[in-house]
């Protein structure tokens, strides 16, 4: 579990978000009781491979590299969405245009390389993107309304939910990959390599697809543009 509304949250103290009820239905599913654990995201991964929970729910994007680690069953297309004030008016086509402005976003986040590239590779030297580094989605969009950012670049499922929960906010961007010409990823339950519960899960994750549940759980939390059927 992570803590990034809409996808997973605390909501007074009791787990909420698009993450958590899809738990909540594949454990129906096969008729068990779901357990969430909640931890910071550097124990993540550790907690999984020390069995402190039979999958991992974290807006994970599935690599190579990590299929080579653990076995997957897709839940969501990921990406990435720039966020500005509304009264900006901000129209942008990728992340070309931020050569010049002033950018909100988290360390070591795939929107922090995806500029960081851009001014290495495309940007001139006198009109480099500024990048301010937060800890939280949240405290870059907190930067953003205080006048401190031009754009907060965001994941899109954040993105979806900020911009309904605050009327002064509004997408400045469609939902991009980070790299150009690259497809948006697919986000996955992450399993411990070649365990069983893999199959019960896919087919349980199926299930949920086939009888509407899928649709009703992406309408509920606003996410219709990460479903996981567009790009299988």
């Amino acid at each position: 579990m992570l803590a990034v509304p809409p996808q997973a949250y605390s909501d007074n103290g009791t787990p909420a978000g698009f993450d958590i009820d899809l738990s909540k239905e594949i454990a129906a599913q096969m008729c068990l009781k779901v357990e969430f654990v909640n931890l910071a995201p550097a124990g993540l991964i550790p907690g999984l491979q020390a069995q402190k929970f039979d999958y991992l729910s974290a807006a994970l994007g599935i690599t190579p590299e990590r299929q080579a680690m653990f076995d997957f069953v897709p839940y969501l297309v990921g990406g990435i969405q720039l966020v500005g004030q509304k009264k900006s008016n901000h129209s942008l086509a990728n992340e070309e245009a931020l050569c010049g402005m002033t950018v909100a976003t988290i360390v070591g986040a795939v929107q922090a390389r995806a500029v960081e590239r851009l001014n290495k590779e495309f940007c001139p030297k006198d009109k480099q993107a500024e990048l301010k580094y937060f800890p939280a989605y949240n405290d870059a969009v907190v930067q953003l309304r205080k006048g401190g950012a031009d754009v907060a670049f965001v994941d899109w499922t954040f993105a979806a939910y900020i911009t309904q929960l605050l009327p002064d906010l509004a997408y400045a961007s469609p939902i991009l990959s980070g790299r150009p010409n690259v497809p948006r990823n697919r986000l996955g339950l992450a399993f411990r390599k070649g365990e069983k519960p893999v199959d019960a899960v896919t087919q349980a994750v199926q299930n949920i697809k086939q009888n509407g549940t899928y649709d009703r759980l992406l309408a509920k939390w606003n996410l219709q543009s990460g479903d996981i059927r567009k790009v299988q």
